[in-house]
Order: structure tokens, then sequence, then C-alpha cells
């Protein structure tokens, strides 16, 4: 059986019309990342996850922060959120898989948060030890 053990996970979102002082109160959490996109007046920021237990860190993330995500998708205060979950491929390794707990995804997509799964071919724990 699969295991759901991402190194890094981060909601990022794009196009946001608002400050970051008011997206960190609305969202109830404050962004690692607001920098400004190509288009004027647009933002990209982006909220890490904690990765320890990331089951509940993303039904955390789901309860504390999706209804406000959905309202500002929906106002278009917010352009798109992403929540991408990244996996650590191993250089000796032939195939990976990992199954997002159903619960977990229903609880994030239904607030129209995407999901997005990145893959790196590295060993993490290996360059955390360097």
């Amino acid at each position: 059986m699969s295991q759901f053990a991402p190194f890094a996970i981060a909601l990022r979102l794009s196009g946001v019309t608002i400050g970051q002082f008011e997206l960190d109160a609305a969202l109830r959490q404050l962004c690692s990342r607001y920098e400004p996109e190509d288009a004027e007046g647009s933002f990209y920021a982006q909220v890490d996850v904690a990765p320890a237990n990331p089951v509940r860190s993303l039904l955390e993330l789901a309860e504390r922060s999706g209804p406000t995500i959905a309202a500002m998708l929906d106002d278009r205060r917010i352009g798109k959120a992403v929540l991408d979950l990244a996996f650590d491929y191993p250089e000796e390794g032939e195939a990976m898989s990992a199954r997002l707990p159903a619960l977990v995804a229903a609880a994030i997509a239904g607030h129209g948060i995407d999901i997005e799964v990145s893959v790196y071919l590295t060993d993490v724990e290996d360059d955390e030890e360097d």
C-alpha cells in the first residue's frame, strides 16, 4: 500500500488582488511568500503547510481557510488556488505511488482548490543530511 507522505506542501494562490495583511487575516494564517505578478495589481501568494502529519494539516487548512478561499475565488480576489503536494522519487527507484485519502481530496477540492502533485528525482532525506 502506498503511503501519503509528501516532503513539502504549499498552497499557491495566483491573481491575488488584495494586500498581504488582508489576505493573511482572511486566511487566518501567514503567507510565506507574497510577490507581484506580471499583471499590474496582481500578486502571487504561498502558504506553506506542515508536512509532518499531512492528513491532519490538510484537513485543518481546509477547515480554517477553505470557505474563505472559495469566497475569494468566487468574487475574484483570488484568480486560482492550487495545493502542491511534493514527493521525492529516489534515483534508484523504479516506480512510486502515493494515495491521497478521499477525505482530504474532498475537503480541499470542495473549496475550489486544485490539487497538483510534483515529483522530484532526488532523495530529500540524503540531501538534508549533507
